[in-house]
């Protein structure tokens, strides 16, 4: 299983198929506590900001531009600005600026 982070939902990576989508809102504690069940973990968060924040709870992440494709048995985070800025890298990033959701596929 892996545990992949994005800081979207592209749906265009999910397969071509009738799914549903459990969605689980989730806090900085939970994912915290998530981390050490986490064998493998992917990271296509680009945001260097939110990566360091995301690194703080726990986790070895590094800024990836890479494209997510689905795999049977994924469990997606979602992580995502509360009040996204278009246009504009943002430098500085709390906790308190991001929403997290546990995304799972079921097929």
């Amino acid at each position: 299983m892996r545990y992949v982070f994005l800081n979207g939902l592209p749906l265009n990576a999910l397969p071509e198929k009738p799914l549903t989508l459990s969605v689980t809102p989730l806090t900085p504690e939970q994912l915290k506590e998530m981390v050490p069940k986490m064998k493998q973990i992917v990271s296509y968060v680009r945001h260097p900001a939110t990566v360091r924040l995301l690194n703080g709870l726990g986790l070895s992440l590094e800024a990836s531009s890479g494209l997510y494709k689905y795999e049977k048995g994924d469990v997606i985070i979602v992580v995502s600005l509360r009040r996204p800025v278009r246009g504009a890298e943002i430098e500085s990033v709390t906790i308190n600026d991001l929403l997290i959701h546990k995304v799972e596929v079921i097929e």
